[in-house]
């Protein structure tokens, strides 16, 4: 008889299956134990270390990044005036005419989504919407990019931090996301709620700080995906145990709904790094191995074609609606 376990998520308490995942990001094999809840179909690791801080060594990505995203006054306010008619379908006469003299940067953050898209699909209105970033480390790509466009108003929050930053008119805040105060239009989290162990309360606290017709944007791996039932604990995406919860579909819905939201949106962003990261796990490579293709993409663990038809493999599983990574968008009800 397998033990029982309750879902964190929808709270049914069964004999869920059972998976054993391995951390493979710097390679320690170190065994977690996770379930797959029978009726929300969240995968949630069965126990929460206590000291989550020791899985974020100073080597981490999120916490060595820094932005240096700086330009001259006269670039950022022709930049400025070219985004105003890709977000907002402002200006179009003087951004044809701009468009001989500058040129457009493509902002994407880890993600097949360029950044007006994202903000076109959240509803930004114009350049005085005020943005926060959760769980976006030392340096936020996505906000270094939102002050590239024009932005102002720029906040991020990351408790894993070593202290507060203020760069380039961003600030972030060693603060978990129940600390923050303020009001904001669109609130994101980047590849963070998996990190965070009670998923409702974060996403409560979201949704305290949204203004009235604010978007939250959730970005996460999904197990109602190609990837997982393919690669299952291979998957790179699992991560053990840093990401604590895998959602499905169903299950980041629900916890939604739970905390006064409606999703309006959900587009599938996967990327070449979800096939060929799992294959190296297959091989047994973690992602920090001097060999790895993801730490440096002049080893050649891969071959042409082989990356390739990963690239190719992340456009089908997007186009299916089936990739492991999701952007979900939502609203208060």
């Amino acid at each position: 008889m397998l033990p029982s376990h309750t879902c964190r998520i929808c709270g049914t308490a069964d004999n869920h299956p059972n998976f054993v995942g391995r951390e493979m990001m710097f390679g320690t094999r170190e065994e977690f134990e996770y379930f797959q809840c029978k009726c929300c179909g969240c995968l949630q690791i069965k126990d929460i270390p206590q000291d989550l801080g020791r899985f974020y060594p100073p080597g981490y990505y999120s916490l060595t990044v820094t932005n240096n995203n700086r330009t001259s006054p006269l670039r950022a306010l022709l930049l400025k005036h070219r985004f105003k008619n890709a977000i907002f379908d402002r200006g179009y006469k003087l951004n044809q005419f701009l468009a001989n003299f500058i040129k457009m940067p493509d902002l994407r953050v880890d993600t097949v989504l360029p950044v007006e898209k994202v903000l076109r699909e959240a509803g930004v209105a114009d350049f005085s919407a005020r943005f926060l970033d959760i769980g976006c480390g030392s340096g936020s790509r996505w906000l270094a990019d939102l002050r590239t466009m024009g932005f102002r108003h720029l906040t991020g929050a990351d408790p894993f931090i070593k202290s507060d930053v203020h760069r380039d008119g961003i600030t972030i805040y060693k603060r978990h996301i129940d600390e923050m105060t303020g009001s904001f239009d669109l609130i994101t989290l980047h590849h963070s709620l998996e990190h965070i162990p009670d998923q409702e309360s974060a996403i409560v606290s979201a949704r305290r700080l949204l203004t009235p017709n604010g978007v939250i944007l959730v970005r996460i791996p999904i197990v109602s995906s190609y990837a997982w039932r393919h690669y299952a604990t291979n998957w790179v995406e699992m991560d053990p145990p840093r990401h604590l919860y895998l959602h499905s579909r169903e299950s980041m819905q629900l916890i939604a709904e739970k905390s006064g939201l409606k999703l309006y949106s959900t587009i599938c962003d996967s990327l070449e790094f979800e096939f060929y990261g799992s294959e190296q796990y297959l091989r047994d490579i973690p992602l920090t191995a001097n060999n790895s293709y993801w730490l440096n993409k002049e080893n050649k663990i891969f071959t042409h074609d082989e990356i390739e038809g990963f690239k190719k493999m992340a456009r089908k599983v997007n186009e299916q609606g089936d990739g492991g990574r999701a952007c979900f968008f939502f609203r208060a009800t």
